[in-house]
């Protein structure tokens, strides 16, 4: 008896394999129709997403090249970049100074398809009374669908002078600008409030080249070299620029500015510059290596009366080297006189030593040392820490 339920229960549990079997293959089966139904339905949906965006592109008459501001977009880029500076000086009384020195905040749009906006506000403090203030460093309408390759900005900005005046100090590489930026404009070089028109030269040459014209009033605080005046006698600025690609991992940018406005004096001042910049970047190791060597030169003639001309020189020349995905080294000399004193100048020797873990943070430590013929010479240590958050437009290359 026993013999025969043994039999009975073995048949009735020989079945169970085959059941689990049918079992587990109509819950994959099932499973492959929903999750392909699910990616056909998702596909189907970004489908008809990017159809009604290219619809509604072409209903606007825009190609995706130009800048159009769309429901999701309609507020405009902020940004905020902080530099904050510690530094010792050998000489003085104060010879210790751990500050803020400038926090900028940028507030940028597309107006409509034919003008872009830019506004930046800076907050600084001044190192002789202890205030924070603020300044409207620019503000500025620029067009994006002008014929004839031209494009005009109308407002208050940093003239194309040069190669570092056009930079806000928070871009450039070492802590502080050139002494002949110093000496000859102001501490973060020359603002103007006027309007600017650039060329995108054609040539048969085939490399870029650029002419700006701009006409105007200096925007920065006075100085001996031009102030805004109380006659109609206008700045008027000039700027060429050439830029060759020399091989796949190297440039080398020329350019020629020629400046006239008046001066403190009641007469003109006439200036003219050259810059020359190499850049080596290998497409290889384009995150972990590049060079830059960059040289500039200032003439200055200032009219101080109908027989008194005085006419002053002042350059600079700096290389850096990238070392490291993150880590750059960089040297520089400056030889700066002064506009309306002759026969004063200075000269210095800058060490510097780059940390940048991203591009939103920047620590640096610089050591300069300043020859003068007209006072005691001096070292000074600076450590530098800049920080940004926020949108913030790229720089020109």
């Amino acid at each position: 008896m026993k013999l025969v339920l043994l039999k009975e229960n073995t048949k009735r549990f020989a079945c169970i394999p085959e059941v689990l079997l049918f079992v587990l293959c109509s819950i994959a089966v099932a499973q492959q129709d929903t999750t392909a139904t699910a990616d056909s339905l998702l596909i189907k949906q970004l489908e008809a997403q990017m159809q009604t965006t290219q619809d509604s592109s072409l209903q606007q008459g825009q190609s995706s090249a130009t800048p159009v501001r769309t429901a999701p977009s309609t507020n405009p880029d902020i940004s905020a970049i902080g530099d904050f500076r510690s530094s010792y000086t050998s000489i003085g009384k104060r010879k210790v100074e751990t500050y803020l020195n400038e926090l900028e905040l940028q507030v940028a749009s597309v107006v409509d398809p034919y003008a872009r906006a830019e506004f930046l506000f800076s907050f600084g403090k001044d190192l002789n009374t202890g205030e924070l203030g603020i300044e409207l460093e620019v503000a500025t309408l620029t067009s994006l669908s002008l014929p004839y390759q031209l494009q005009a900005t109308l407002g208050k900005f940093k003239p194309q002078f040069g190669k570092v005046n056009i930079l806000h100090p928070h871009y450039f590489s070492f802590v502080d600008f050139p002494r002949m930026i110093n000496n000859f404009f102001d501490s973060e070089g020359m603002f103007m409030e006027g309007v600017s028109v650039s060329w995108l030269v054609p040539n048969p040459y085939d490399f870029y080249q650029e002419l700006v014209v701009e006409v105007g009033r200096v925007g920065s605080e006075p100085n001996a070299s031009l102030v805004q005046g109380e006659t109609d006698r206008l700045l008027y600025m000039g700027h060429l620029k050439n830029f060759f690609d020399l091989t796949e991992n190297a440039t080398l940018e020329v350019g020629f500015s020629a400046l006239t406005g008046p001066n403190k004096y009641g007469f003109s001042t006439n200036m003219a510059s050259l810059d020359i910049t190499y850049k080596w970047k290998p497409l290889q190791f384009s995150t972990y290596k590049s060079f830059t060597w960059q040289n500039e030169v200032l003439v200055s003639r200032l009219k101080m009366s109908d027989a008194d001309i005085i006419q002053t020189y002042g350059g600079y020349s700096y290389a850096e080297y990238q070392i490291e995905k993150r880590w750059f080294v960089g040297v520089r000399y400056d030889f700066s006189a002064f506009p309306d004193i002759e026969g004063h100048r200075d000269q210095a020797g800058t060490l510097l030593l780059r940390f940048q873990p991203t591009e939103f943070q920047i620590l640096a430590l610089q050591y300069e040392y300043t020859d003068r013929n007209y006072d005691r010479n001096f070292g000074q240590v600076s450590l530098r820490a800049i920080f940004g958050i926020g949108k913030h437009g790229a720089h020109a290359y």
